[in-house]
């Protein structure tokens, strides 16, 4: 049986777990909204993991509420979808009472609570360490996949993670060569990265507007920029990036995670844009000739 799932973290350890139980021998990673376009094709063997449902799979995992709020919602279906700190703690709580061995995974899916959640401290944010670190070398939101200088690359390097995450500690996945080397890569760009988003960043009222549009993006973790002088005070997030291709651009809006006092739905506001995520952080890709508009439109709704 196949797993499909969004290639961060969160996706990697549902997929890891899934691996462990025997589900899964077979890996895709996949974006939300090539499965909203139908782009995958889903089968009655495939288990979906943090992604959008799709009618014919044979299991489904997910846990952002712009999924569960919507019209179609299914009725019924088989796994575990709930707003919750991250879908590897939904595969995990449905498989532990069969699978007691699965108790290894306790500290990995509780770290992964709190990366994917957001649910850190400011010395997680500026010195990771162990999962929190990974989880920053596997967010596509770090830019680490914009490098093409590694030896493998990192879409390779990430669909052999939950396979290594099976039957190594983090720390000894961290030690590997590919892992050390974007681990080095991380280290020498923070600085550059801060300067950069410096450069390209400012406060809009409470709302903390990057436009980082036909650059080259150094790879930071995406909390950086609430750490920042000048932008710390921002409450709210909103970045625009051009997509894949140049064929659209991503905007992505979220929570200061040092400042928590947004009242914005940040699900339900991109979702109006065709896209989703949770209440206090979410993703659209509208097209070159709209963005604009929209962002200006999401920066307005921002505001408090």
């Amino acid at each position: 049986m196949r797993a499909i799932y969004r290639g961060d973290l969160d996706g990697t350890v549902c997929t890891a777990i899934l691996m462990d139980v025997g589900l899964v021998d077979e890996v895709i990673q996949a974006h939300p909204k090539d499965m909203q376009d139908k782009k995958v094709e889903v089968t009655d063997q495939d288990i979906l993991c943090n992604l959008p449902y799709h009618p014919n799979c044979y299991m489904w995992f997910d846990h952002h509420s712009s999924e569960i709020d919507k019209a179609d919602f299914p009725a019924d279906f088989k796994g575990s979808v709930e707003v919750a700190p991250s879908a590897a703690g939904l595969v995990y709580k449905y498989f532990l009472p069969d699978h007691p061995e699965l108790k290894r995974f306790e500290r990995i899916v509780h770290e992964t609570d709190l990366l994917d959640s957001a649910n850190l401290t400011l010395e997680q944010v500026k010195n990771p360490q162990g999962t929190f670190l990974l989880g920053f070398l596997l967010d596509p939101r770090t830019g680490m996949g914009l490098s093409r200088d590694f030896r493998i690359s990192n879409y390779q390097w990430g669909l052999q993670l939950p396979a290594l995450i099976t039957k190594h500690s983090i720390d000894e996945i961290l030690a590997m060569p590919d892992t050390q080397e974007r681990v080095q890569r991380y280290g020498e760009m923070q600085e550059a990265a801060t300067e950069f988003y410096l450069a390209h960043s400012h406060l809009d009222g409470n709302v903390i507007v990057t436009d980082v549009r036909d650059l080259p993006i150094p790879p930071a973790n995406r909390f950086l920029i609430y750490t920042l002088p000048g932008l710390e005070t921002g409450n709210i997030s909103v970045r625009i990036a051009s997509g894949k291709k140049g064929e659209f651009n991503t905007i992505s809006v979220a929570y200061s995670i040092f400042n928590r006092t947004s009242s914005v739905d940040c699900g339900e506001l991109c979702k109006g844009y065709g896209g989703g995520g949770h209440a206090s952080a979410a993703t659209c890709q509208p097209s070159v000739d709209d963005s604009d508009r929209i962002l200006k439109e999401i920066v307005e709704a921002c505001k408090d």
